[in-house]
């Protein structure tokens, strides 16, 4: 009798249990819509934006080690501003080709570290060869900031003019072609690949929205919250306000406009906003309307509001905005951004679409 009862306890426990494991994401939703209007209306739109800036940046360069002058040095920091802020429509998209080659690693780690650049200088390099770690913080817009500005800008043109000028003249061409070859590989590799791309649907690990989903998320948390708000507090450590660690410290008035075109960004492809702000296609938004998330979508729209109306009160210059306002302001957009993370990763991606999370987290944001 006790066996017998055992026997239907246990059946009842696992039914009870299998019930309350149904996934909210049960669903005929197409998912291959998101990936082709995010294939076809964002990501190959922001490359070629950032393609076209890129090649202006390089061009520029060009002019300037053929005619060194100020003039020359001044277009070419324009152009770099300018590629620097259309790269922000892009690092988003770190997977394929870009994920085998550390693209965004390489052309974008802040802080950069002098020491380094200026020992790559010593050594006369003249080419950035694949990824390694002992390149990390030589390379990309950060080094080629440094390059471009240093220091103390009104005396940046005397490196490319007097002792060792061949050597920073080598060293500047060097990163430049390094973004543009890089970029020429991942482009290349997008344009080749976009049926594997967008028929890629099933709920695995390795399925593209599974991928785009976690990268999409992963950059807005690591890349936009952590990178540009919360190491120039030291917010997962001493609380204490870094200059050194804010994303254009050698044109620090860059920073805003940086942080605006990144949530421009993130916002883009959850709504499935057309890259030139033509139209809206489908997106994860439309995903979660179809799953009948409505109080979802009103909340995240909510704080999207919100970090923006937060970000908007920041000075441009985030250094300015550290010996003025202290950590507190800032402050506050990472606490807005905090919030919408753990909402898109923990309600959005994992409970709805039922996605699993592939990267390591462990700043302690609930998410």
């Amino acid at each position: 009798m006790k066996k017998i009862l055992y026997i239907l306890l246990t059946i009842l426990i696992t039914s009870c249990g299998s019930n309350n494991q149904s996934p909210i994401n049960e669903d005929d939703f197409s998912r291959s819509q998101i990936l082709s209007n995010a294939y076809d209306n964002i990501i190959l739109p922001a490359y070629a934006n950032f393609n076209s800036d890129l090649n202006e940046f390089n061009n520029k360069t060009d002019i300037f080690i053929s005619n060194i002058n100020e003039q020359n040095l001044n277009n070419v920091r324009k152009s770099w501003a300018k590629a620097y802020m259309s790269w922000q429509g892009v690092e988003m998209f770190n997977l394929k080709k870009a994920e085998e080659i550390t693209y965004a690693r390489v052309t974008n780690s802040y802080p950069c570290i002098e020491e380094l650049i200026d020992s790559k200088i010593i050594d006369s390099i003249s080419e950035i060869g694949p990824f390694n770690a002992t390149i990390l913080g030589a390379t990309g817009f950060p080094a080629i900031g440094y390059l471009i500005y240093g220091n103390d800008s009104s005396n940046t043109l005397a490196n490319f003019t007097g002792f060792d000028s061949e050597k920073h003249i080598a060293y500047l061409n060097a990163l430049v072609k390094n973004i543009v070859n890089n970029t020429n590989l991942v482009i290349d590799d997008w344009n080749t690949t976009r049926s594997n791309f967008v028929n890629s649907t099933s709920n695995t690990a390795t399925s593209s929205l599974n991928v785009i989903t976690n990268d999409f998320i992963y950059y807005f948390e690591k890349k936009v919250r952590t990178a540009k708000f919360g190491n120039p507090i030291d917010y997962f450590g001493t609380m204490q306000i870094r200059p050194d660690q804010i994303e254009s410290y050698y044109k620090p008035e860059l920073c805003k406009h940086l942080a605006i075109e990144a949530m421009k960004s993130v916002k883009r492809f959850y709504e499935g906003e057309y890259y030139d702000g033509s139209n809206n296609g489908v997106g994860l938004k439309e995903y979660l309307i179809d799953l009948n998330a409505d109080n979802l979508v009103s909340s995240i729209e909510n704080q999207f509001n919100e970090i923006d109306n937060k970000l908007n009160l920041l000075e441009d210059d985030f250094i300015l905005e550290l010996n003025t306002y202290n950590k507190d302001r800032i402050e506050q957009v990472f606490l807005a951004m905090q919030s919408l993370v753990t909402t898109l990763k923990s309600d959005m991606m994992v409970s709805y679409f039922g996605i699993t999370e592939d990267y390591a987290d462990n700043d302690g944001d609930g998410g």
